[in-house]
Protein backbone atom coordinates (compact mmCIF):
# COMPACT_ATOMS: atom_id res chain seq x y z
CA UNK A 1 0.00 0.00 0.00
CA UNK A 2 1.26 3.60 -0.96
CA UNK A 3 1.47 6.10 2.25
CA UNK A 4 0.41 9.72 1.64
CA UNK A 5 2.88 12.03 2.93
CA UNK A 6 0.17 14.84 2.94
CA UNK A 7 -2.39 15.19 5.56
CA UNK A 8 -5.76 16.39 3.69
CA UNK A 9 -4.82 19.95 4.51
CA UNK A 10 -1.66 19.30 2.65
CA UNK A 11 -2.82 18.75 -0.23
CA UNK A 12 -5.17 21.18 -0.35
CA UNK A 13 -2.60 23.63 -0.06
CA UNK A 14 -0.88 21.96 -2.71
CA UNK A 15 -3.92 22.38 -4.81
CA UNK A 16 -4.14 26.19 -3.96
CA UNK A 17 -0.24 26.60 -4.86
CA UNK A 18 -0.91 24.83 -7.98
CA UNK A 19 -3.97 26.66 -8.79
CA UNK A 20 -2.47 29.86 -8.33
CA UNK A 21 0.85 29.02 -10.73
CA UNK A 22 -1.80 27.65 -13.23
CA UNK A 23 -3.50 31.26 -13.18
CA UNK A 24 0.11 32.94 -13.78
CA UNK A 25 0.25 30.16 -16.60
CA UNK A 26 -2.69 31.19 -18.13
CA UNK A 27 -2.17 34.73 -18.47
CA UNK A 28 1.27 34.10 -20.04
CA UNK A 29 -0.77 32.18 -23.11
CA UNK A 30 0.60 34.71 -25.42
CA UNK A 31 -1.10 32.45 -28.60
CA UNK A 32 -4.60 33.71 -27.53
CA UNK A 33 -5.84 30.48 -28.06
CA UNK A 34 -9.51 30.38 -26.61
CA UNK A 35 -10.37 28.54 -24.57
CA UNK A 36 -6.92 27.64 -23.15
CA UNK A 37 -5.60 24.61 -24.51
CA UNK A 38 -2.82 24.52 -21.46
CA UNK A 39 0.16 25.48 -23.62
CA UNK A 40 3.19 27.97 -23.68
CA UNK A 41 5.41 28.69 -26.50
CA UNK A 42 8.72 28.12 -25.28
CA UNK A 43 9.25 31.84 -25.32
CA UNK A 44 5.99 32.97 -23.04
CA UNK A 45 7.11 30.05 -20.36
CA UNK A 46 11.10 31.39 -20.50
CA UNK A 47 9.54 34.84 -19.98
CA UNK A 48 6.65 33.77 -17.78
CA UNK A 49 8.83 31.32 -15.19
CA UNK A 50 12.02 30.82 -16.42
CA UNK A 51 13.54 33.81 -16.67
CA UNK A 52 14.78 33.84 -12.48
CA UNK A 53 16.86 30.99 -13.42
CA UNK A 54 18.49 31.18 -16.46
CA UNK A 55 20.20 34.33 -18.20
CA UNK A 56 18.85 34.07 -21.56
CA UNK A 57 16.36 32.24 -23.70
CA UNK A 58 18.72 31.32 -26.26
CA UNK A 59 21.42 30.36 -24.40
CA UNK A 60 22.54 26.64 -24.54
CA UNK A 61 21.42 25.32 -20.73
CA UNK A 62 18.16 27.39 -21.50
CA UNK A 63 17.42 25.60 -24.56
CA UNK A 64 17.94 22.18 -23.09
CA UNK A 65 16.06 23.00 -19.80
CA UNK A 66 13.17 23.63 -22.41
CA UNK A 67 13.76 20.29 -24.03
CA UNK A 68 13.88 18.56 -21.27
CA UNK A 69 10.45 19.98 -20.27
CA UNK A 70 8.52 19.63 -23.48
CA UNK A 71 8.28 15.64 -22.52
CA UNK A 72 6.42 15.05 -26.21
CA UNK A 73 8.71 17.41 -27.97
CA UNK A 74 5.88 19.19 -30.27
CA UNK A 75 7.64 22.61 -29.29
CA UNK A 76 5.22 23.71 -26.82
CA UNK A 77 5.34 23.36 -22.70
CA UNK A 78 2.29 21.60 -21.60
CA UNK A 79 1.32 22.25 -18.16
CA UNK A 80 0.24 18.61 -17.71
CA UNK A 81 4.75 18.77 -18.11
CA UNK A 82 5.19 21.55 -16.16
CA UNK A 83 2.74 20.30 -13.11
CA UNK A 84 5.07 17.24 -12.97
CA UNK A 85 7.43 18.86 -11.06
CA UNK A 86 5.18 21.49 -9.18
CA UNK A 87 3.22 18.35 -7.51
CA UNK A 88 7.07 16.76 -7.28
CA UNK A 89 8.56 19.93 -5.32
CA UNK A 90 5.21 19.72 -2.89
CA UNK A 91 5.81 16.64 -2.10
CA UNK A 92 9.25 17.25 -1.67
CA UNK A 93 9.32 20.00 0.00
CA UNK A 94 5.72 20.13 2.11
CA UNK A 95 6.28 22.96 4.35
CA UNK A 96 6.55 25.79 1.63
CA UNK A 97 4.64 28.10 2.01
CA UNK A 98 3.53 30.23 -1.29
CA UNK A 99 3.78 29.72 -5.30
CA UNK A 100 7.03 31.44 -5.83
CA UNK A 101 8.62 29.50 -2.91
CA UNK A 102 6.80 25.96 -4.76
CA UNK A 103 8.25 27.10 -8.16
CA UNK A 104 11.41 27.89 -6.69
CA UNK A 105 11.69 24.74 -4.91
CA UNK A 106 10.59 23.14 -8.59
CA UNK A 107 13.49 24.79 -10.75
CA UNK A 108 16.19 24.37 -8.46
CA UNK A 109 15.92 20.89 -7.19
CA UNK A 110 14.07 19.52 -10.03
CA UNK A 111 13.95 20.96 -13.61
CA UNK A 112 17.90 22.13 -13.44
CA UNK A 113 19.36 18.76 -11.82
CA UNK A 114 17.46 17.12 -14.53
CA UNK A 115 18.48 19.38 -17.42
CA UNK A 116 22.08 18.48 -15.87
CA UNK A 117 21.39 14.48 -16.95
CA UNK A 118 20.54 15.30 -19.99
Amino acid sequence: AVVSTQSTGGRKRTQELIAEIKMKWDEWDGRNSQPKDGALLFKDFYDGFMAPYFGCYSCKNTRTALKGIDMDNDGLVDWCEFKVYLIWAAREYPRVEDAQKLLDKAFRCGIIPAMLDQ
